[in-house]
């Protein structure tokens, strides 16, 4: 009962571990002068952008654009299960592995339509949440005495991406008030690979799966501008659901028996549902243009990650690993935590071009009874930038340089049959973002 409690345990991990990842490390925001600024945004939110950060900030815009960008993204990751880790499961060696390393790209897009004097408009195609891992760490023991015929290279890999079509709308009320709101319709796809050990280290347990589904969600916004120099912000999202279809291939390795039992491998594969849960947030920011050419920005936001108490994976057609133990249904306790981030930018303009620097300090929401390498969010994160930008008339050009830094988590609990994985993980990522603007 253990070994089938152990392996139940095991599948609803890998089924939606993949899912978690996107919101482990959601990317650090939309637009490259935003993000130049750390995120510090929601108080100012004076380009097209303002559709992600706080969409009453189009009530205050007076021409109609068209932007284009991206953000390109390069993450590192290592893992050191030396230890305990290496004890449990003679797989890993006593060593640091690294993920693959690869340069990832999301685009983006907006148009604004902003010349009637109260009622202003846009629609606004992103992506909000991304990234993910791929590793080559785990080493079949005693081999050939386990099936090893067509064992994956890349046991380990997660890669998830969010697309975001955001209509938008906002209302002056006042002079110097505004509102807005946005609503989403969400694209998401997701591929998944893990290995496991639920009956023994020399039974591993492999998982491939690929998932894509839709959601609609939304997000809403106030800015007050209470004088010429100053406008405080608050904007928020709701909590919204991607409900995913997919497939997944659950295999067991099994090594040869004394009793002259070949090794082999068992399972098979089903049709699957499975809930994607993003959080709800809400912000607030504040903007200061009282020094001559200088914009200051502050911002708080907090994310509300307890969705992820717990996530239920449905299996169309139950998984058979022997003619006694299959498994169509499962929950895991997740216990994710709420988050705060605080960030901090700043913009001087010098004749034509703008200056811009930011940071950010975030917290992870992931406990350490559920992190695995796959997902990159490993701590608590701290970020600085540094971006450029100016103006062509009606073409604006920017771009920007992030660094985004984890501290050091070590995870000592054993138990890696279940949630998480222990050792040493590190992990940091460089990014850069460009955008183009046509206004008219």
């Amino acid at each position: 009962m253990k070994q089938i409690r152990n392996i139940t345990i095991m599948m609803s991990m890998v089924l939606i571990a993949g899912q978690l990842f996107a919101g482990g490390f959601a990317l650090t925001g939309v637009g490259s002068r935003a993000t130049s600024m750390g995120g510090a945004f929601r108080g100012l939110s004076d380009d097209a952008s303002a559709m992600f950060w706080n969409p009453a900030g189009l009530g205050f815009m007076n021409e109609n654009s068209v932007s284009l960008g991206g953000t390109f993204i390069m993450p590192t990751a290592t893992w050191d299960p030396s230890g305990t880790a290496v004890t449990s499961n003679p797989g890993y060696s006593a060593k640091e592995y690294e993920a693959e390393k690869s340069l990832r790209m999301f685009p983006n897009a907006f148009l604004t339509m902003t010349k009637n004097s109260r009622l202003k408009y846009g629609l606004g195609v992103y992506v909000p949440y991304g990234l993910g891992t791929t590793w080559n760490a785990y080493e079949l023991p005693g081999a050939p005495f386990v099936y090893s015929a067509g064992f994956p290279e890349d046991e380990m890999l997660s890669s998830i991406a969010v697309i975001d079509i955001h209509p938008t709308v906002a209302y002056q009320l006042l002079p110097n008030l505004s509102i807005g709101a946005g609503l989403s319709a969400m694209y998401g796809t997701m591929d998944l690979a893990q290995v496991k050990f639920p009956a023994s280290p020399y039974a591993p347990l492999t998982s491939d799966l690929s998932g894509s589904g839709m959601g609609i969600g939304a997000n809403m916004g106030i800015m007050f501008k209470p004088t010429w120099c100053m406008s405080i912000g608050l904007s928020g999202k709701l909590p919204s659901t991607i409900a995913m279809e997919g497939d997944a291939e659950v295999l067991l390795w099994m090594p040869a028996a004394a009793d002259g039992t070949p090794a082999m491998k068992l399972g098979g594969t089903s049709d699957i549902d499975a809930d994607l849960k993003l959080p709800a947030e809400i912000g607030i920011g504040f903007a200061s243009t009282r020094i001559p050419n200088l914009t200051l920005t502050l911002d708080y936001a907090y994310t509300m990650w307890d969705r992820l108490d717990k996530v239920v994976v449905e299996m169309k057609d139950p998984i058979v690993i022997t003619s006694t133990m299959s498994v169509s249904q499962s929950e895991i306790i997740f216990d994710w935590e709420n988050t705060h981030r605080v960030s901090m930018g700043a913009e001087y303009r010098m004749g034509m071009n703008k200056l811009r620097m930011g940071f950010f300090y975030d917290q992870t929401p992931i406990p350490e009874a559920t992190q695995t390498p796959t997902l990159s969010d490993i701590s608590d994160k701290f970020s600085s930038n540094l971006g450029w930008g100016r103006e062509f008339g009606k073409i604006g050009i920017e771009a920007n340089a992030q660094w985004v830094m984890f501290s050091e988590r070590e995870i000592t609990d054993a138990d890696i049959t279940a949630n998480n994985a222990p050792g040493k993980f590190n992990s940091n990522s460089i990014s850069g973002n460009i955008g183009l603007t046509y206004k008219f």
